[in-house]
Parts: C-alpha cells; sequence; structure tokens
C-alpha cells in the first residue's frame, strides 16, 4: 500500500501516478532506441531505472517493501512457444547480457534462398515429381504459374515454362535441390543467405523489456485509487500491449523465414538439353555455326512465308470473288450509264434534223444593182 510521509499527501498522490506512468513509457522507448546491441541488457537497464525512482521520490511517496519484488518475476525470459523454433530444435535465448551474447554467436538467424533454372523433356512429369519431392520433405509450395502452350501445336513448337515457389525446411533444402537435379536438367544453381540476427535478438530484447513494463504497469494499476490515474495507467498499458502483439508478430515471421528456407525454381519444356561447355568453342566452329544458323533462318522464313500463303489462300480467293464481282457491277453500271447518254444524244440530234426538215425552203433573192449604174 501507499503511504503519504508528507503533508498534502493526498494531491502528489494523485499527481504522481500519472506522472510515474509517464516515466515507465519514457523509459521503455529509450531502452528500445538502445535496443541495437543485440542482447538483454536493456531489460536490466530499465529495472535499475525503476528502482532508482521511488528513491529520488521518497520525500513525496513512501512505497512499502516489497513492491518491486512483487514486479520482479515479469522479468522472464522470452520462452513462446513457436512450431517453427520447435521444429528446428532451437530454445529461446535467456535473459542477461552474457546469455544474450552468447545466443546471439551460437544461433545465428540466417534466411537462405536458393534459385535454380531447370530443363526438361517431359513437362508434366517433372511438375508433378517437383510437388512430391517438396510436400516429402516437409516443405509446401507457395505460390506457382504455368505459361506456354503444348509441346506441338499445329506442327510448331511451343515451350511451357512454370515458375514455382517453394518453402524448404532449412536442414533438407541442399537434399531436396539435389534431388531436384537429378529429375531435371540444371542449366544453373544460386544461393543468397540473409543474416537477420541482430534484428532478432534486438525484438527479443525488446519484447522482454516490454513484458516488464506490463507487469509493473498492471501492479500500479492494482494500487490506483482516482479514475484519472486509472485512466491514464490503462492507456500507457495499452500502448505497451500493442507494441508486444507487433514485436510478438514480427518474431514469428522471421522464426517461420528462417525455420522454412526459399527454393525459387524455373522450369522450361525444351526438346533439347541445352548443352555447357567447359571451353568456348574454336573461331571457325562459332563460324560454321553462325553460317548454319543463317541458312536455318532463311529455310525457316521460306517455310513460315508459304504457311502463311497457304493458311491465307481460301481468304484470298473469297475476297478476290467478292472485289471480281463489285468490279462487274461497277462495269455494268458504267456502260448502262454511257448507253442512255448515247441514246439521249442521239435522240437530240434526230429531233434537230427534223426541226431543219420541216422549215420552207430558202428562196435565192438576187441582189439589187446600183442606181448610177441603171442611169
Amino acid at each position: 500500500m501507499l503511504s503519504i510521509t508528507n503533508e498534502g499527501g493526498s494531491d502528489m498522490k494523485r499527481s504522481f501516478l500519472p506522472l510515474f506512468a509517464a516515466g515507465l513509457s519514457l523509459a521503455v522507448l529509450l531502452s528500445g532506441c538502445g535496443a541495437s546491441s543485440g542482447n538483454a541488457s536493456q531489460a536490466t537497464a530499465s529495472a535499475a531505472a525503476y528502482q532508482e525512482m521511488p528513491a529520488a521520490t521518497e520525500t513525496a511517496v513512501d512505497y512499502s517493501a516489497g513492491f518491486y519484488d512483487a514486479a520482479a518475476p515479469a522479468a522472464e525470459n522470452y520462452d513462446m512457444d513457436y512450431g517453427s523454433d520447435a521444429a528446428a530444435g532451437e530454445t529461446a535465448a535467456p535473459s542477461g547480457e552474457g546469455a544474450a551474447q552468447q545466443a546471439a554467436d551460437t544461433q545465428r538467424k540466417i534466411i537462405r534462398h536458393a534459385n535454380m533454372t531447370l530443363e526438361t523433356k517431359a513437362f508434366d512429369e517433372a511438375l508433378r515429381e517437383i510437388e512430391s519431392l517438396v510436400t516429402g520433405s516437409g516443405g509446401y509450395i507457395e505460390s506457382q504459374s504455368i505459361d506456354g502452350q503444348s509441346l506441338s501445336y499445329r506442327g510448331d513448337y511451343y515451350e511451357r515454362s512454370a515458375s514455382i515457389m517453394a518453402r524448404i525446411p532449412a536442414e533438407k533444402l541442399d537434399e531436396v535441390a539435389s534431388q531436384v537435379g537429378t529429375l531435371c536438367n540444371v542449366v544453373s544453381r544460386s544461393e543468397s543467405m540473409d543474416d537477420i540476427s541482430d534484428t532478432y535478438f534486438d525484438a527479443q530484447a525488446r519484447l522482454e523489456t516490454l513484458n516488464i513494463q506490463e507487469e509493473r504497469l498492471l501492479a500500479i494499476l492494482e494500487k490506483a485509487e482516482s479514475l484519472e490515474d486509472v485512466i491514464t495507467l490503462e492507456s500507457a498499458l495499452s500502448d505497451v500491449r500493442y507494441e508486444i502483439e507487433s514485436i510478438t508478430a514480427s518474431l514469428r515471421r522471421m522464426d517461420s523465414q528462417v525455420t522454412y528456407s526459399y527454393l525459387n525454381m524455373d522450369l522450361r519444356e525444351v526438346l533439347e538439353y541445352q548443352k555447357i561447355s567447359d571451353q568456348p568453342p574454336a573461331f571457325s566452329t562459332r563460324l560454321s555455326n553462325a553460317f548454319a544458323e543463317g541458312i536455318d533462318s532463311i529455310v525457316v522464313s521460306l517455310e513460315n512465308t508459304l504457311l502463311i500463303c497457304a493458311s491465307a489462300g481460301p481468304v484470298l480467293v473469297v475476297w478476290l470473288v467478292i472485289l471480281g464481282l463489285l468490279v462487274c457491277a461497277i462495269l455494268l453500271i458504267v456502260r448502262r450509264v454511257q448507253r442512255r447518254a448515247e441514246q439521249r444524244r442521239a435522240a437530240r440530234n434526230a429531233s434537230v434534223q427534223n426541226a431543219r426538215a420541216d422549215q420552207p425552203p430558202a428562196v435565192n433573192i438576187p441582189p439589187k444593182e446600183p442606181e448610177d449604174k441603171v442611169k
């Protein structure tokens, strides 16, 4: 219980609890910023800071003995039961600077990524075998996509390809990759590793500190008497629990990435496997190959042209017939128009001639002689 040692203790008591809760939040934030050392020393430093706070305010409040002893069990190790940790035979890192450093040295958190480019002549069978290998090793297919058409379509070659993302237990990654190599022709293979040990152990230390703060906030909340103190403490407790859930989810995600490695496979269907030589071919060989490829390109172009003409032949015939009909129709219309124009011209000429025939013949009158000549 809280006991007031100075006058006006009730006011100081009400004002101290929110300040103390704010101090706890500030201490946790400072300890989280300094968690880059990858160990649990933050929890010890925070506990020391909490133990110094009553001494600095003993003139105002006198905490009963055993208050921090009751909260001490909250400084327990991060020992949450993750399925991935159990599968990998891992144990939680113990608290304390030396133990955390030892865990960081001996239990490195490494995410492995393996990439393989494969060729196969039996595409469907290879897909089934790869899926069987992945599931048999305790892994699973995270994503898969297949592109392309059948191997032969109207006499042409269309290759199919598949992109497979598999999650394999870390201890079986090399074994599964080797077995896949026996099923297909391996064109290329690469592997990369991502060491997340520092991030992982920093998150562990941060989680331990938050667990300590949660327990102590709960202990203070039980001793709060005013509604204002209860609201302030519950708000701080809600923030702490949110951070605990966020860090816990992050740790589980990292555990899953470490326990189940990534195996990316690009599978292509081919008629002939790609030949890989240790030494590059001679210039004469490359020259002859280039000439042969040029001849093949010409032959393929001619074949494609003939195929296009053959496939477009019926369509061209239909369009030629339609075009011929249109030309014939246009010629008939033009001839009819010309014939009518000639008929109208002939009729007009005939009418002119008829009009001239109906007129009387002209009389020839001799010209008069001049009068002076008559005289």
